[in-house]
């Protein structure tokens, strides 16, 4: 086979099937891994896919950004058994830093330790944080993104970079033996400079977005203590990189899994 028949093949393959990994395209077409991963290098670079860990994904999939009000509907049962879990970590006396997202949405409706200060980019946390009167909120400005209902951009950046916090809670569309992703650029780099702000850095994701990779890295798993999660970690290359990384992985045993 021709090697622009096979990328061909592969490229198809991807679209068609949304992902495939190393291991599996290399026993389809007959040829080495080494052989695919050159393949996959040059079938990314003429933009027709993208690579993840082990294996490829289509453009459309790791571009895609769904909304708030949609993530807010999905897994929610998991997102709050996440929030459960790592709301115990909030002590009085702390600054907590809350990402926007639907799972960090869940740890704000659950707080109940007084004498918190709590800084956060989004507008529905900041609404959820105005009726307790033990919170002491800190909304950071910057541009609203209608999709997320959070802010950021050079502005928030900036403020972030004057602060020090002693929690920051993450959210992530994409988890993976790498570290974290998302689809949207400001969204990455205002993420990255709330790790850069924080003594402790923790990660809330449920189940579905494992094995996921978005257009953006926010971070690698060296810059994170704790991956929050809804069950017990059954994906054994995850696993390996937290433990390599020291990342502690936590979860709510209350419904006996």
């Amino acid at each position: 086979m021709f090697a622009d028949e096979r990328k061909a093949q592969i490229a198809t393959y991807v679209q068609t099937h949304k992902s495939a990994t190393v291991s599996m395209l290399a026993q389809m077409l007959a040829t080495s891994e080494s052989t695919i991963r050159r393949d996959l290098q040059e079938l990314e670079e003429h933009g027709q896919l993208r690579r993840t860990h082990g294996g490829a994904i289509a453009v459309e999939v790791a571009s895609f950004e769904p909304t708030w009000q949609e993530k807010h509907v999905r897994h929610a049962e998991e997102k709050a058994r996440i929030a459960r879990c790592a709301v115990k970590r909030i002590a009085p006396g702390q600054t907590v830093l809350l990402d926007g997202g639907t799972t960090t949405y869940q740890i704000a409706k659950q707080l109940s330790v007084d004498g918190v200060t709590v800084i956060t980019n989004s507008v529905d946390i900041a609404s959820e944080l105005t009726a307790k009167a033990g919170v002491h909120l800190v909304v950071l400005g910057g541009e609203f993104r209608n999709t997320t209902g959070a802010l950021v951009g050079p502005f928030t950046e900036q403020m972030l970079s004057g602060v020090h916090v002693d929690i920051a809670f993450l959210g992530a569309n994409g988890v993976d033996p790498t570290g974290i992703t998302t689809p949207n650029t400001l969204e990455a780099a205002t993420k990255r400079a709330m790790v850069a702000c924080a003594q402790t850095v923790c990660v809330v994701a449920d189940r579905s977005k494992f094995g996921q990779v978005s257009f953006v890295r926010i971070c690698e798993w060296k810059d994170v203590d704790v991956l929050y999660s809804d069950a017990p970690l059954d994906d054994p290359e995850l696993a390996g990189a937290l433990q390599r990384n020291d990342v502690i992985y936590a979860y709510d045993a209350q419904d006996g899994e």
